[in-house]
């Protein structure tokens, strides 16, 4: 019995406080957005539970304040969020704060039109009908931002219309000029649109998703926030370091065949920001800034240093803002 009794102290001491507890993780868009793979390579890799973190789980929120209701009623207070989600917490009253980057490439869309269009370069959307999913959506903002760059600004009509699906439908039935396509359709069917322009060779560099965490979980348990984040930095480095492996991840949770996946994820590699290790970059947020800025979120500049906090980051990814 004696002998017993200690072999379940000694078990106790090595599960440590937090793996045993299983916890959930609220990542926006997961399984949709290619932004969101090393998270399903902490998870399947075990990287969480390396790091005493018992998440098991994670819920694939679908954007904007869904993904942000869906992290505040987690029992594990962090989950990753569109960056004008995030600000639009904030702006309600949300005790939030900002800990680190997860990617400021917005690489996987475009604008398409269809292969027999007229439309051939960005100066061909004056007067013309361009889909974008939602009013102060994403797609809306990079749709302004990348006229006003072009000299057009209020030269063409913007139309929400709920969805990438519903835009492509318009796109086809000709009651739009232009559509935003995303992968996997720009990549598979890549014979069935004609790309007039990446938003990302218009927009390099945005900070466009994040991570979040309350106030409160920040304070009371600064370890464990900084052991999610040393898991994910980790699935980064192995996403990296081990593209076959994280290929058949990436097929496993995004429900996609192997040869497809095979096809869709290696042009991501070569993109500078679509995985970050959680540092923040400058340019990406004076982006995000402007975006705010010119769909009537705020009036004035962000101040990243009111919302950002890098406390919870290793020294070597803290960066100027």
């Amino acid at each position: 019995m004696k002998m017993a009794a200690g072999a379940i102290v000694i078990a106790l001491l090595t599960i440590g406080p937090y793996a045993a507890r299983a916890e959930t993780l609220s990542v926006s868009q997961y399984g949709a957005v290619n932004a969101d793979l090393p998270w399903a390579i902490a998870l399947k890799k075990g990287f969480f539970k390396d790091e005493g973190i018992g998440i098991d789980t994670i819920i694939p929120g679908q954007g904007g304040a869904t993904a942000v209701r869906n992290m505040m009623a987690s029992d594990l207070p962090y989950g990753v969020v569109a960056t004008s989600a995030a600000l639009a917490g904030i702006r309600a009253g949300l005790q939030l704060k900002i800990v680190n980057t997860v990617s400021d490439n917005i690489g996987e869309i475009a604008l398409v039109t269809l292969p027999n269009s007229a439309l051939r370069s960005i100066k061909d959307l004056a007067g013309k009908k361009i889909a974008i999913t939602s009013p102060k959506s994403t797609t809306d903002w990079m749709t302004h931002m990348v006229l006003e760059k072009n000299g057009l600004a209020g030269q063409a009509q913007i139309i929400p219309l709920g969805g990438f699906a519903p835009g492509l439908t318009a796109l086809k039935e000709n009651a739009v000029d232009a559509a935003p396509l995303n992968d996997p359709g720009l990549t598979l069917k890549a014979d069935q649109y004609h790309v007039l322009f990446a938003f990302a060779d218009q927009i390099p560099r945005v900070t466009w998703l994040v991570g979040i965490t309350t106030a409160q979980f920040a304070a009371k348990e600064p370890q464990r926030l900084r052991a999610i984040l040393k898991a994910y930095r980790r699935a980064v480095d192995f996403l990296y370091a081990n593209r076959p492996e994280a290929t058949r991840i990436y097929a496993e949770v995004w429900n996609l065949p192997p040869d497809e996946a095979q096809r869709l994820l290696p042009k991501y590699f070569d993109m500078p920001g679509e995985w970050t290790h959680g540092e923040f970059n400058k340019d990406g947020l004076a982006t995000m800034s402007q975006a705010e800025v010119l769909i009537g979120n705020s009036d004035r500049p962000i101040d990243w240093s009111q919302i950002v906090d890098q406390s919870w980051l290793p020294e070597d990814l803290r960066r100027p803002l």
